[in-house]
C-alpha cells in the first residue's frame, strides 16, 4: 500500500510539473518577443530543409554555433505548417505564425528533456531531490524568459545536463548502452552550441582519468571509447554538412569560436561604460541580478550544511563543480559576453541548492524539532511566493525585463549597474502602437533592423547606421540604444513624441522627423 502512494504521489508530482511548465511558458509566446537571433534560425532552418530535400546537404551547416538541433526542430515544424497550407511562404502576415509554432514544438522537447532529466537525477538523489531541483531552476524567472523564446540556450542548458548526469552514472556503473547514450546527448549539446565541446572534453578527459585512477589504462579506454564513438557518429549523422564538406565545417566551427567567441566580445553597458568585455565581474553581476531572491535564499542556507566534496569518489555535485567551474573560467576568458551564456549552470545551482537544503532540514529536525522544520519551509515558501511566482504575473508576458528586486527598479538597474538589451521585447506591440499612431506604414529607422522587417513591410524598415535620414519619417530606438552621430549630423532633428515602457523600463522611443532650420 504504502509503494502503491509513493508511485501514485510521484505521478501526481509529474503531472503538475507538466501541468506548470506548459503553463508557464505556451500562453503569451505568441507576440510577446521576436528576437533578432529567432529571425536569423528562421531562415537558417529553411535553408536547412531546403538542403534535405534537394540533396544539398552543404545547406545544413548555417552557422558556427552551429544550432542544429534547433535547426532540426524548427525546419520540420515549420514545413509541416507550409505543407498544410499550399506551401505558404514567410512574410509579414505569417511570420508570427510560424514563430509561434515553432516555439511550442521548442518548448515540448524542453518539457520531454526536463523529464528525462528527473528521472536521470532520481537514479542519483531520489525522486524528491530531483523534482524539486527541476522544479526550480525552470520556474527561475531568468530561466524561464529565455525558454519562452525561439533560441539555443536553454536547449543546450538540457542537453548538456543530461549528457553530465549520463557521465555520472556511466562513471558509478560503467554500461554500454549508458555510454552510447552519453555519447549522443553530449554530441547534440556541441551541434546546440559549439562551447558544449567542453562537455564532451570533460566526459572522456576527466571521466576517463577518473576511471585509470580506479581501474587502470584498459577501463579507462574503453570508457572513453564508449562515450566518444557514439559522440563522433552522432555528430556526423545530424550534421549531414559533414558527409560532403567535413574539413571545411569542422574549419567553419572552429574559425567562428575563436574569432567571435574569444576575441571579437559583445557590446555590454556595465556600470553606465560601454564596453566589449565585461571582465571577470561580469558573470557574478549576471548571477545576482538575474537569480532570485527565492535561489539566492536557498544556496546560502544550503552553504550552512553542505557537505564537505569527497573528489577521490566523487558525489554529483562534487562532479559538477569541478565541470562548472571550468566552464566558468572559459566563459570568463572568453571576450564575448552575454547574460543568457550563464544558463546553463542553472540545473547546478537548483541542485545545490536542494541538497543543502534537505541536510539543513534534517540538521533543524534532530537538532530542534519539526517546528524548526516547519519554519525554514515557511520562510522559503514565502520567498518563492513573493519572488518567483508573483515576478511571473506582474512581468507577463515579458518576462526578459526582469531583475532582482534586491537591487532596486528594472530601471534603477538598467542605467546604473547593467544595461537591459532590446531583444525583440514587445516589438509586435509597438508595431501595434505605430500602426494606430501614425497611420499607415510609415517609414521606420532602427539600429537592429530584424525584428521589425519580420513582422512589418521589410521595404520601409530602414537601418540608421546604413541608411540615409531622407529614407524613414519615423527613427525607434530600443533600451540602451541611442541616435548616432551621423544621424544628429544630419540635416533633421528627430523629436521624442511617443514612449512604450515595458515593467518599469523606458523600452521604446518612437523620434519623428523634422528639418532643421539653416
Amino acid at each position: 500500500m504504502y509503494l502503491i502512494k509513493k508511485i501514485n504521489k510521484e505521478y501526481l508530482l509529474i503531472a503538475l510539473f507538466v501541468l506548470v511548465f506548459l503553463a508557464t511558458r505556451v500562453p503569451g509566446t505568441y507576440d510577446d518577443v521576436v528576437n533578432p537571433d529567432a529571425v536569423n534560425w528562421h531562415w537558417r532552418s529553411e535553408q536547412f530543409m531546403v538542403g534535405l530535400k534537394f540533396g544539398q546537404l552543404e545547406r545544413t551547416y548555417q552557422h558556427y554555433q552551429p544550432g542544429t538541433t534547433l535547426m532540426w526542430i524548427v525546419g520540420p515544424t515549420v514545413e509541416l505548417v507550409k505543407q498544410l497550407n499550399g506551401d505558404i511562404k514567410y512574410n509579414q502576415g505569417t511570420f508570427l505564425v510560424f514563430d509561434y509554432v515553432a516555439k511550442i514544438a521548442l518548448i515540448f522537447v524542453q518539457l520531454i528533456l526536463s523529464l528525462l532529466g528527473i528521472f536521470l537525477l532520481t537514479k542519483i538523489v531520489g525522486f524528491n531531490k530531483a523534482w524539486l531541483t527541476s522544479f526550480i531552476f525552470s520556474m527561475e524567472p531568468f530561466f524561464l524568459a529565455n525558454s519562452r523564446v525561439l533560441h539555443l540556450d536553454i536547449l543546450l542548458t538540457l542537453l548538456l545536463f543530461i549528457g553530465l548526469l549520463l557521465t555520472y552514472l556511466h562513471l558509478k556503473k560503467f554500461n554500454w548502452y549508458m555510454g552510447i547514450l552519453d555519447g549522443i546527448f553530449l554530441a547534440l549539446a556541441f551541434l546546440t552550441k559549439s562551447v558544449a565541446v567542453g562537455g564532451l572534453l570533460f566526459a572522456v578527459g576527466v571521466g576517463g582519468l577518473y576511471v585509470f585512477l580506479q581501474k587502470g589504462w584498459k577501463e579507462a579506454v574503453k570508457f572513453k571509447l564508449s562515450i566518444f564513438i557514439p559522440a563522433v557518429l552522432a555528430f556526423v549523422i545530424f550534421l549531414p554538412a559533414l558527409w560532403v564538406d567535413t574539413k571545411d565545417v569542422l574549419l567553419g566551427i572552429y574559425d567562428g569560436i575563436e574569432r567571435v567567441g574569444i576575441r571579437s566580445g559583445h557590446n555590454q553597458i556595465i556600470f553606465g561604460e560601454d564596453t566589449r568585455d565585461g571582465g571577470v565581474s561580469f558573470y557574478p553581476l549576471v548571477f545576482l541580478l538575474k537569480t532570485s531572491p527565492f535561489l539566492l535564499l536557498m544556496l546560502v542556507l544550503s552553504l550552512l550544511r553542505v557537505k564537505k566534496p569527497d573528489f577521490k569518489a566523487p558525489s554529483l555535485s562534487a562532479f559538477l563543480t569541478i565541470f562548472f567551474v571550468g566552464y566558468l573560467v572559459v566563459m570568463t576568458i572568453s571576450s564575448k559576453k552575454i547574460d543568457r551564456y550563464l544558463l546553463p549552470m542553472y540545473p547546478y545551482f537548483a541542485l545545490l541548492a536542494v541538497i543543502g537544503f534537505y541536510q539543513l532540514k534534517e540538521y533543524l529536525q534532530t537538532k530542534f524539532g519539526a517546528l524548526a522544520v516547519k519554519a525554514l519551509v515557511g520562510v522559503q515558501s514565502i520567498f518563492f511566493a513573493a519572488f518567483v511566482l508573483h515576478p511571473f504575473f506582474s512581468l507577463y508576458p515579458y518576462h526578459f525585463t526582469y531583475t532582482n528586486p534586491l537591487f532596486g527598479s528594472p530601471q534603477y538597474v538598467h542605467e546604473n549597474i547593467l544595461a537591459q538589451k532590446p531583444f525583440g521585447v514587445g516589438i509586435v506591440a509597438l508595431r501595434d502602437q505605430i500602426l494606430e499612431k501614425y497611420g499607415y506604414y510609415p517609414t521606420l529607422g532602427f539600429i537592429d533592423v530584424k525584428p521589425m522587417e519580420a513582422i512589418y513591410k521589410a521595404s520601409r524598415v530602414f537601418d540608421i547606421r546604413v541608411d540615409g535620414t531622407r529614407n524613414y519619417d519615423l527613427l525607434v530606438l530600443g533600451v540602451n540604444e541611442e541616435i548616432p552621430q551621423k544621424v544628429l549630423d544630419s540635416n533633421y532633428n528627430f523629436i521624442l513624441d511617443h514612449t512604450m515602457w515595458i515593467n518599469g523600463l523606458e523600452y521604446w522611443k518612437v523620434y519623428v522627423k523634422e528639418a532643421k532650420v539653416r
